[in-house]
């Protein structure tokens, strides 16, 4: 996995725990603005979910998708650290999922878009572009880590 640096890892932490006890409901509604951001920008991640390309998604099956989207953030940005060989294998797990699940390596750009979007939702001013380039730096590493195990 590519080398993420402690500022970058430090910068998502502070931001994302603005972003989360921000909000009483956080995990289903930054998932919900996460993923219906994600279907803005990639219609075809729809079915990946469950859900045909026009169909709207405000249903419990939703709010389902929503917070295990967030939670599943949470968790891996929680084993960010020095144990890279840990959050490696927690990565590969996370892609061998996702494979199963039918998802394409081709939409993770579009998460990675639609996460930063959902994080300028929440925070506002308060995301500078210096946390923004963290963020960016570490999906990408994360991300880059579970197509690798998706294409494997």
């Amino acid at each position: 996995m590519k080398e993420i640096g402690y500022e970058q890892i430090a910068a998502v932490l502070e931001t994302w725990d603005l972003a989360r006890f921000g909000s009483k409901n956080f995990d289903s509604e930054f998932g919900m603005v996460a993923l219906e951001r994600l279907f803005v920008l990639q219609p075809r991640a729809k079915k990946v979910f469950g859900y045909e390309e026009g169909e709207k998604i405000g249903n419990g099956r939703a709010n389902v998708h929503a917070s295990a989207f967030a939670g599943l953030f949470d968790s891996i940005f929680q084993m960010l650290g020095p144990d890279v060989e840990f959050i490696e294998d927690i990565l590969q797990q996370v892609g061998r999922k996702h494979k199963t699940m039918g998802v394409s390596p081709s939409f993770f750009p579009f998460m990675g878009q639609a996460l930063i979007h959902t994080l300028e939702q929440y925070l506002g001013k308060d995301l500078t572009m210096e946390q923004r380039t963290a963020w960016e730096e570490v999906y990408d590493a994360i991300s880059n880590e579970i197509v690798k195990n998706i294409l494997n």
